[in-house]
């Protein structure tokens, strides 16, 4: 256990506005106070009021807006790259309600990319899916998904466990489906007017792309996933352990 006591400064100051934005005394959109006022608050020096800002910007709770100040933000959802988990997953184990629009499922031949990934034959269908998520309200993810029809042919008989489950959780429990390996690319862009319209954001709002391939467990490729999500809203969180073995 820490000994929060025995902790440097910057680290009780960082930990004291965490609590107090917690519990509301700064709200989504305050301004924290200036590093007048924490210098002179906390007793401590400006390198120490600004370590401890640093604190809360990296954990993604408040933002500097260059000659305002430091503003509250909307914490990100974090997915953890160590696991095969669905953006509704994520959402959900943080408590986030989500919903889905424009909810479609069609039988279509995949474009030639998507033919490759998934090592379908020629001329072979797939299902299409493609969804908005929009959590507590905002628009925040569009999402696209191919997946082979002959291992879940009737999946359009599903689309309301879909809306409401969401694709894995959907897969596990009606088909036995084990997801069991993935490879997922992550590009990071802003939005053009396909976006806009989409997700209903601003010109220039940051946004991941994230294309999945996954697989069965008997190596089968089964899905490509393809991902635009909102920067300002998500991220991913990468663990890493040790270093590569010298050779």
């Amino acid at each position: 256990m820490v000994n929060w006591d025995q902790a440097p400064l910057y680290i009780k100051i960082g930990n004291n506005l965490k609590d107090e934005i917690s519990r509301g005394v700064y709200k989504v959109g305050d301004f924290l106070p200036t590093e007048d006022e924490l210098e002179k608050l906390f007793k401590a020096s400006r390198t120490t009021v600004r370590n401890a800002i640093g604190l809360l910007e990296r954990e993604g709770l408040v933002f500097k807006k260059q000659g305002k100040g430091t503003i509250v933000q909307e914490p990100k959802t974090a997915q953890n790259l160590n696991y095969i988990t669905s953006f509704t997953e994520t959402m959900q184990e943080k408590g986030i309600h989500l919903e889905t629009a424009g909810l479609s499922v069609e039988l279509v031949v995949p474009p030639p990319r998507v033919a490759a990934a998934l090592n379908s034959k020629k001329g072979e269908k797939v299902f299409l899916i493609q969804r908005k998520r929009i959590a507590d309200g905002v628009p925040v993810a569009f999402i696209t998904n191919y997946l082979l029809s002959r291992i879940i042919p009737d999946l359009p008989e599903k689309i309301q466990s879909l809306r409401e489950k969401g694709l894995y959780q959907l897969l596990e429990e009606e088909y036995g489906i084990r997801l069991e390996k993935a490879v997922e690319t992550i590009e990071a862009y802003n939005s053009g007017p396909l976006e806009m319209e989409l997700l209903q954001i601003p010109e220039e709002t940051p946004l991941f792309h994230t294309v999945r391939i996954t697989s069965l467990d008997d190596g089968t490729p089964f899905e490509l996933v393809a991902s635009i999500i909102r920067a300002d809203k998500y991220e991913y969180r990468v663990y890493l352990q040790g270093r590569p073995p010298v050779t």
